[in-house]
């Protein structure tokens, strides 16, 4: 019935309609006639619009988680100021960063989906998914912790606030006009800035 061209293509068109109308404002007509496919095409791939939202997440996701793992396990270089948590925090924003940038319509999928109300059926659907990122945060920020004892206890805290401040960073920049002179760009100096501020909090 189908081929690899057509499960691609259904699974592009739906990422770009669920991040641009979110999961409940998107239907499988939508879906279906965005990929010009029919709706026996869809289900014979994904069996139903749930299957196709976690299809995308499972595709999709993988591709930040895996990149990222190796920066959050943290290294003791407390006399180095920028090799211990701030250089260190720096390499895992210009992860995030980097993933906004090539994979734009996921990104804002995650922020939709992340802030969504937790009984809606994204938030259900995503849940183990962000679960896997905050730990990867968690484990980074408990490390950092045994050579900070400020820091001790607050790991979740500091996973879901450094990860709002990302967020909060992209967003701004994919909201901003892509011929805009002075749209901001998610660099490495935006990282240094976004860190600063974030240790702020931390070590004030």
């Amino acid at each position: 019935m189908g081929n690899d061209n057509s499960r691609k293509l259904i699974m592009d068109k739906a990422l770009a309609l669920f991040s641009t109308h979110g999961y409940d404002g998107t239907g499988i007509q939508d879906i279906t006639a965005a990929a010009a496919v029919t709706k026996p095409t869809l289900y014979y791939f994904f069996g139903s619009k749930d299957g196709l939202f976690e299809a995308v997440w499972e595709t999709f996701f993988p591709l930040i988680e895996t990149p990222l793992a190796p920066y959050c396990t943290y290294e003791n270089h407390i006399k180095d100021y920028q090799n211990d948590v701030y250089g260190q925090l720096v390499r895992i924003v210009l992860v995030f960063f980097r993933y906004a940038q090539e994979h734009a319509d996921f990104y804002r999928l995650m922020m939709e989906t992340v802030y969504a109300p937790p009984e809606s059926k994204s938030s259900s659907l995503s849940t183990a998914y962000f679960k896997r990122l905050y730990a990867l945060l968690e484990q980074f920020f408990a490390g950092a912790a045994e050579a900070h004892g400020n820091m001790a206890g607050k790991a979740r805290q500091f996973a879901v606030s450094f990860l709002a401040e990302v967020n909060a960073y992209v967003a701004a920049w994919l909201a901003q006009n892509e011929d805009d002179a002075q749209r901001t760009n998610l660099d490495e100096a935006c990282a240094q800035q976004l860190v600063k501020q974030f240790m702020h909090g931390i070590f004030a």
